[in-house]
C-alpha cells in the first residue's frame, strides 16, 4: 500500500470549531488549544490522523501541533452559501417541526435560531458529502453544539464507520441561557450522538434531567495548566480585587464597579485595587460606575488581554480574590485560573460553578445576589480572619483545581475516550448508504 493509500485509510478525528485556530473572533485559544495537544499526542499512537475544521477562518493563524491538518473549506463553503443556505434550510428534515416548537417556546429569537441552525447544518452536510468517503472511519467532533452537530449527526447516522461527538458549554446547553427559555432541537438531537461531553457536572445532571441516556453522556471539565508558580496574597496594606470576562449583561461587571465602590465607601481607611480584564459593550457602564469611587479604590481596566498575559499577572502580582458575577455560565476557565494559582473566589450560583467555589475557598453567592450580598462576600474574604485563614481559603482554591480541574488529566481522559471511539469503527466501514443521500434537505432526518 502507498503512503497516500495508508494515510487514507488512517482513522481520522474531524474537529470542527468556531474559529480555532484563526483569532478573529477570539475566544477559542484558550479552551481548544490545550486539549488539541492532547489529542495529537493520544492519536498519534493510535496512528490516526486530525483534522481540525474552523467554521471562522480569518485572521492571524496559531501554530497548531505536529500532525494536525487544518481545512478551511467548511469555512469557504459557509461563506459561499451564506444566502442559499437559507432557502435550502426550508426542506431540512424536521425543520418545520422544530420552528413551531420554537415559535410556542423561544419566540421570535428561538426561530431565528432554529433557522440559522438549519442553514449551517444544510451547508455542513453538503460539504462532509463531498468531502468523505463513505468507507472512511471517522469521528466527527463539534466543539460546540449547533448547525455542524446536526448536520454531521445525519451525515454519520448514514455509515456505521462514523461516529459524531459534541461537546457543550453553556449558551449552546441550557435552555435558561435565552429568554424565553429556548434550545433548538433540545433534546431530541441528543439521541443522534455517541457521546456528549459536557464541561460541567451540572450540565450532565441538567441533560439527564432532559431525557439523555446516562451512556451517551460524560463529565469532561476542560481545565488549565499547571501554573509556574502561586500567586501571593498581598503584604503591603493593599487588597486587589481581579476579575476577568467580557463585559456584557450576562456578566454584570457594572454591578461589580458599584459593589467595589460601595466596599471602598465603607472602608475608607482601607487602600483597594481593583483589575478588570475584557472589554465589551458595557464598558461605559462600568465607568458611569466609577464616577463616584473613593480614593482609596485603585481602579484599572485593563481591556482585552492575551491569556499569556493574564497568566504572568498572576505570577507577577499579587491578588487577594476573584470575582464572577455572571447571571449565567458552564464551568468559566477563569474561574480555574484563579483557583490553580491559590486565589480565593467570589461567584455566582451558576452552571458547573458551585463545582469549584465554596465556603473553603470563597463564597458562592446566590445568582441573583443583590450589591449589598456582593459586599458583604467581599467583605467576608478580604477583611475577615487571620493570616492562617487567608491562607487556607487560597491553599483551598489549589486544592480543588488539582482535584478536578488540571488541563493534562482532563484533556488526557477525553483524548483517550475519543481514542476509544476511533478504535470501535469497523475496520470494513460497513453499509453503502452515502452514494444515494440527496444533497438538499430531504431524507434521514430523526426527531
Amino acid at each position: 500500500m502507498t503512503q497516500a493509500r495508508m494515510a487514507e485509510a488512517a482513522p481520522l478525528l474531524v474537529m470542527i470549531t468556531t474559529n480555532h485556530p484563526f483569532v478573529h473572533t477570539g475566544g477559542e485559544v484558550m479552551f481548544v488549544g490545550p486539549e488539541l495537544q492532547r489529542v495529537v499526542r493520544e492519536f498519534g499512537r493510535a496512528g490516526a490522523s486530525v483534522q481540525l475544521v474552523p467554521m471562522h477562518a480569518r485572521g492571524t493563524q496559531l501554530h497548531v501541533p505536529s500532525g494536525v491538518e487544518v481545512d478551511t473549506s467548511l469555512f469557504d463553503a459557509l461563506q459561499r452559501e451564506r444566502i442559499s443556505a437559507y432557502v435550502r434550510a426550508l426542506f431540512w428534515p424536521d425543520f418545520w417541526a422544530e420552528l413551531r416548537r420554537a415559535a410556542q417556546r423561544g419566540g421570535w429569537a428561538g426561530c431565528a435560531r432554529v433557522w440559522r441552525w438549519a442553514a449551517t447544518a444544510n451547508t455542513t452536510y453538503r460539504w462532509a458529502c463531498k468531502s468523505f468517503p463513505q468507507d472512511r472511519r471517522i469521528v466527527f467532533y463539534t466543539y460546540w453544539r449547533g448547525g455542524s452537530t446536526l448536520a454531521l449527526a445525519r451525515f454519520a447516522a448514514a455509515n456505521p464507520a462514523m461516529k459524531i461527538v459534541t461537546r457543550v458549554h453553556r449558551y449552546e446547553l441550557y435552555e435558561d441561557a435565552f429568554s424565553p427559555p429556548f434550545q433548538p432541537w433540545h433534546p431530541a438531537m441528543y439521541q443522534d450522538l455517541s457521546l456528549t461531553a459536557a464541561v460541567s457536572q451540572d450540565g450532565c445532571d441538567y441533560l439527564r434531567r432532559a431525557g439523555v441516556a446516562a451512556h451517551r453522556l460524560m463529565l469532561s471539565r476542560l481545565g488549565c495548566e499547571a501554573p509556574a508558580a502561586l500567586c501571593k496574597a498581598s503584604a503591603d496594606g493593599v487588597l486587589r480585587i481581579v476579575s476577568v470576562s467580557f463585559v456584557t449583561s450576562v456578566k454584570r461587571v457594572p454591578m461589580m464597579a458599584s459593589a467595589l465602590t460601595a466596599l471602598a465607601a465603607r472602608h475608607p481607611t482601607q487602600a483597594f485595587e481593583w483589575t478588570h480584564f475584557g472589554d465589551g459593550p458595557q464598558l461605559d457602564q462600568v465607568r458611569e460606575a466609577l464616577l463616584s469611587v473613593t480614593p482609596n479604590l485603585t481602579v484599572k481596566l485593563a481591556g482585552h488581554v492575551s491569556n499569556e498575559a493574564l497568566l504572568t499577572h498572576y505570577q507577577q502580582q499579587c491578588v487577594d480574590v476573584f470575582i464572577l458575577l455572571s447571571k449565567s455560565e458552564g464551568l468559566p476557565v477563569s474561574i480555574q485560573e484563579a483557583a490553580s494559582v491559590g486565589v480565593p473566589i467570589i461567584a455566582t450560583d451558576v452552571g458547573g460553578v458551585r463545582e469549584l467555589v465554596g465556603d473553603d475557598n470563597g463564597v458562592l453567592l446566590k445568582a441573583d445576589a443583590s450589591q449589598a450580598e456582593v459586599v458583604a462576600a467581599l467583605e467576608w474574604v478580604l477583611l475577615n480572619g487571620d493570616a492562617a485563614a487567608i491562607q487556607a481559603r487560597r491553599a483551598a482554591s489549589r486544592q480543588r483545581w488539582a482535584e478536578g480541574f488540571d488541563a493534562e488529566v482532563n484533556h488526557t481522559r477525553f483524548a483517550k475516550k475519543l481514542r476509544q471511539l476511533i478504535d470501535s469503527l469497523p475496520l470494513d466501514g460497513g453499509g453503502a448508504l452515502l452514494n444515494s443521500l440527496p444533497l438538499d434537505g430531504g431524507g434521514l432526518g430523526r426527531r
